[in-house]
């Protein structure tokens, strides 16, 4: 007896990568087994309005696409309805990476093999410099400042998947960028100094293989924060790369923090992105919480 599994695939994904495998991803889920619903998606926000319209079966959720597909899946499906399955067909696939899902063969093992674990989530309230409040969940990370900069130049045409046009948007993005005065609290402890780059990872990765937050862990109840003060062009060449292994943690402009609650308050607007889509370009404060355990996800590691 074949049993249902819904599909939401981006076909924008992957700079056109994803749709290019729609069929390729009906054919394997089919052979493994599975009457596909499915549902191709067709603008902004789109996986989001169709996760929240799923049926409450229990059926298994496959997203194909990146990690910003899997984002706005994230923002529309409730906690606990569906075990989620990432077919890693976008530009980055930082978290698919994470849940050992390299291939579209490691999800399809996950799923015949019912591997699943349950991850953590976070929600960010934030609110513009017009007092406008955007409230979004991230599964990955939350990017402030720089990195965000770095994923709007991205989302605007660099060409490539994995980590190439990530580097070469830092490059781009380097030529004209500034640090703010910033306050950051977390654990009655407070932060005062320039903000040239936060991350609040519930991933250790993100930019398509950025290690911002290494010490990460997506089931402890807590999120990593990295954040770097001012640096000055010749420091971010030096300092930048090593977050590629991790080794940015010990350069003195970087402080490293585990909290389940952030609340990061900027002089200036900032841009703002959450698991690599830009939520605001002008972002006055940023209010990030865990959420434990939220969703269940296959796991091909």
């Amino acid at each position: 007896m074949e049993r249902t599994i819904h599909l939401i695939l981006n076909p924008a994904a992957g700079k056109g990568r994803s749709g290019r495998r729609l069929t390729a991803v009906l054919h394997a889920l089919q052979d493994a087994g599975y009457a596909v619903e499915e549902y191709v998606t067709a603008r902004r926000m789109h996986a989001a309005e169709v996760a929240a319209s799923l049926p409450d079966d229990g059926a298994p959720l496959c997203v194909a696409g990146g990690d910003g597909t899997l984002n706005e899946v994230m923002n529309g499906l409730s906690p606990g309805s569906h075990t989620v399955g990432v077919l890693p067909l976008g530009t980055g696939n930082d978290f698919a990476t994470l849940l050992g899902s390299r291939s579209m063969k490691d999800t399809l093992s996950a799923l015949l093999g019912d591997r699943s674990i349950a991850v953590d989530a976070a929600k960010a309230d934030v609110v513009d410099e017009n007092g406008q409040l955007i409230s979004r969940r991230f599964i990955n990370a939350i990017g402030i400042g720089f990195d965000a900069a770095v994923a709007m130049d991205v989302s605007n045409g660099s060409t490539g998947r994995g980590i190439i046009p990530y580097l070469i948007s830092v490059f781009r993005v380097l030529r004209h960028y500034a640090a703010v005065p910033s306050r950051t609290v977390f654990c009655n402890t407070e932060l005062d100094a320039t903000l040239f780059l936060a991350c609040i990872g519930n991933g250790t990765t993100s930019g398509g293989g950025f290690r911002l937050t290494p010490k990460a862990d997506f089931s402890d109840g807590l999120l990593d924060l990295c954040h770097a003060r001012q640096l000055s062009t010749g420091r971010v060449l030096q300092v930048l790369p090593r977050a590629l292994s991790g080794s940015h943690l010990s350069a003195p402009e970087v402080t490293y923090a585990q909290a389940a609650h952030f609340d990061i308050e900027l002089d200036f607007p900032l841009p703002v992105h959450v698991d690599g889509e830009i939520v605001t370009d002008r972002a006055r404060r940023i209010f990030v919480t865990c959420m434990p355990g939220a969703f269940s996800f296959y796991s091909g590691g």
